[in-house]
């Protein structure tokens, strides 16, 4: 019986000493290997310059309004456009890709900013609209190379 109070009474100490160790170690480790972030003062920016055209009020171009109708044809600012049954809309194509190169035009004279002078379309359809109209407005919004669309509901 004494000899099992004496199994029992020995406790099991753990020695630290190694974990101390390694703990420093990993922590040098890491310092040296982390890469430090740069200062922000040395990190190089771009500031706005003053307006070309300070002395006016430039306000931006309207968007492009275009309208699919139930029965597929197309409105492009309230003008129809006669693209037949043709699925590919060449007439839209057309008209679009001409107020394309005019926003270009704007923007390379320094009238409008990249943002502010790009052309926007809001392509409104009614709810009876077959999907595959409102996907060929895309097209020829994106064969016209039109960044910027929306959608009327």
């Amino acid at each position: 019986m004494e000899a099992l109070k004496k199994i029992l009474g020995d406790e099991d100490e753990v020695d630290l000493t190694p974990m101390i160790d390694v703990t420093f170690l990993l922590l040098i480790y890491f310092m040296v290997t982390t890469m430090l972030k740069q200062p922000e003062a040395e990190l190089s920016s771009d500031l706005p310059g003053k307006a070309q055209n300070s002395g006016e009020n430039i306000k931006k171009p309207d968007p492009v309004k275009m309208k699919i109708e139930d029965d597929g044809s197309v409105f492009l600012n309230g003008s129809f456009m006669d693209d037949g049954q043709d699925i590919s809309l060449p007439v839209t194509l057309r008209n679009l890709t001409v107020q394309v190169q005019e926003a270009n035009k704007n923007i390379a004279n320094g009238n409008f900013s990249e943002e502010d002078g790009q052309l926007v379309v809001m392509i409104a359809g009614s709810g009876l609209a077959i999907h595959q109209h409102r996907i060929s407005v895309m097209n020829a919004c994106a064969g016209a190379d039109v960044r910027k669309i929306s959608f009327e509901l």
